[in-house]
């Protein structure tokens, strides 16, 4: 019996020195595979942040470059004379000033990767108010994007859009110094559907947004719209609506 018991107790050691031994080695690769996440994790993060500071230099250096080419364009401006030929010749100067400033504005953010259309259309907002005739100082503006982010690429092509549009209104539905009104709305539709909304209490499609002055504004809508895989209108009551369905590149944050 003393044996048998001395064997059973010697087996029960063994048994319980393999299990702790298990246990430590199990212990051991759990603690070195959290080490290798953890160090993975800092890799990724600091590769992130790279990334974040290369856009922002890009944008920052595409902004420079577009900012001398204005000044080469308004050189060259000067030697036009009066007529349709230089307000076209404006036109696309200011064109190429808007691309500047979005591009001023993506510098500015902290992340890229879901942009606030929020902050960054009423910064645009702002910024073509200021930039258009004392004509446009009485018009206000209210922006609304019910806390929708975009991915940087669309960002890019929806604030293209949002500066002709914005443009267009102040060119053409308030030719008088009477004030007036313009929204900005963006909205879920369902899945990666989206829409974009700019209206305003002007004068109406009457007053010529369709004319030869803005036709090329709303064609590069139009085409805008189209890479992002929607489609554009516009109607005219009390004021014009533009209308502007698109889809999100990238899954979105509401």
């Amino acid at each position: 019996m003393l044996l048998g018991n001395a064997a059973l107790v010697t087996v029960l050691s063994v048994l319980l020195i393999a299990a702790y031994r298990r246990r430590r080695r199990e212990s051991e690769q759990h603690r070195q595979q959290q080490e290798r996440s953890r160090s993975q994790r800092q890799r990724l993060a600091k590769a992130i942040g790279e990334r974040e500071v290369l856009n922002r230099e890009v944008h920052h250096r595409v902004k420079n470059n577009l900012q001398v080419v204005t000044s080469l364009l308004n050189l060259q401006l000067r030697k036009l004379e009066e007529g349709a030929a230089k307000d076209e010749f404006k036109r696309g100067v200011r064109r190429i000033d808007s691309m500047a400033v979005v591009h001023h504005k993506l510098y500015g953010l902290q992340d890229l990767r879901g942009i606030d259309l929020q902050k960054f259309f009423t910064g645009l907002v702002d910024s073509i108010a200021t930039s258009t005739d004392t004509k446009g100082t009485t018009v206000s503006c209210a922006v609304d994007t019910a806390g929708i982010k975009a991915d940087a690429d669309t960002a890019i092509e929806l604030s293209v859009i949002l500066c002709e549009l914005v443009g267009n209104c102040y060119q053409h539905a308030f030719p008088y110094a009477t004030g007036g009104h313009i929204e900005v709305t963006v909205r879920h539709v369902e899945g990666d559907l989206h829409r974009l909304v700019v209206k305003d209490n002007g004068l109406g499609l009457g007053a010529g947004p369709t004319d030869g002055t803005g036709k090329l504004g709303l064609e590069i809508v139009e085409a805008l719209s189209s890479q992002l895989d929607g489609n554009f209108k516009m109607s005219s009551s009390a004021g014009v609506t533009f209308d502007v369905l698109f889809r999100m590149s990238k899954p979105v944050q509401h």
